[in-house]
C-alpha cells in the first residue's frame, strides 16, 4: 500500500492595501517654494518645541498668524 501525501493547501498571498500604486515622491526641499518650505520648517519648530506630534488646526491657524498671514476682508 502506498501512503499519499496530502496537498498542503496553496498559501494565500498577502493583499497588498489599496490600488498598489506609489504615491509620489515628495519634492525635495529645493523643489518646493520658499512660503511653502517656511510653513513646514514653522510646523516642525512647534510640533518640538511644544512636544506635540499632530498640532490641533486651531494651533495651527495661530502658526499662520503667527508667519504673518491675515484673513482677507471683502469690500462690500
Amino acid at each position: 500500500m502506498t501512503a499519499k501525501r496530502k496537498k498542503s493547501p496553496a498559501k494565500k498571498k498577502s493583499k497588498k492595501h489599496g490600488s498598489g500604486k506609489r504615491a509620489p515622491a515628495a519634492p525635495r526641499p529645493d523643489e518646493m517654494p520658499p512660503e511653502v518650505l517656511e510653513f513646514i520648517t514653522a510646523i516642525d519648530e512647534y510640533k518640538r518645541s511644544h512636544q506635540r506630534p499632530f498640532p490641533s488646526w486651531s494651533e495651527i491657524l495661530e502658526i499662520i498668524k503667527n508667519l504673518g498671514y491675515e484673513q482677507a476682508h471683502s469690500c462690500d
